[in-house]
């Protein structure tokens, strides 16, 4: 069952940097069309005209978006850490637990405040979040396939479970 939690993990992570290229180029292009605004009609040749709110609120939604997917990495790395008892699946959900939180906290300033600290601002931040965990999450999936496999045979067997776990020495 675990092992579907983790390939869950590492769709959601390719879903997400398709979701974080999406809103870092709509807010960049509506944050440069509010600042570029005074200087003339821009917004006359076809372009999307923005506002100030404009941004402030492709943001917003952005970072809704976000949360969604941090606290689906953080059930995942919950789960991780309950189900799978190998070392390296503890030791990866872990520093996925407090990697997941410090960028929630990030996500809940840029929530707060919009319109000073934009979304095309932190995707970067949010993309390299991203690599990590479809990172953990291969790694968590092969380790899980790896405990399921051992369980069945020492179930079957009865005899010396010998660990094979990469931290385990």
């Amino acid at each position: 069952m675990n092992r579907a939690f983790y390939i869950i993990g590492i769709v959601f992570s390719v879903f997400f940097l398709f979701v974080i290229t999406y809103y870092t180029e709509e807010v960049s292009s509506a944050r440069i069309d509010y600042l570029f605004s005074d200087y003339g009609d821009y917004s006359s040749y076809g372009y999307n005209s923005y506002s100030s709110s404009s941004y402030k609120d492709l943001t917003f939604e952005a970072s809704l978006w976000s949360l969604f997917f941090f606290l689906t990495f953080i059930t995942i790395d919950l789960l991780g850490l309950l189900k799978v008892k190998t070392t390296t699946t503890k030791v990866l959900s872990i520093i996925g637990l407090s990697f997941s939180g410090l960028f929630l906290l990030w996500n809940f300033a840029v929530m707060a405040s919009p319109g000073s600290l934009s979304f095309d601002e932190v995707s970067p931040g949010w993309g390299f979040y991203c690599l990590v965990m479809l990172a953990f999450g291969i790694v968590g999936l092969v380790q899980s396939v790896r405990y399921s496999k051992r369980k069945v045979t020492s179930d079957s067997i009865q005899g010396n479970s010998e660990s094979k776990d990469l931290l385990d020495s």
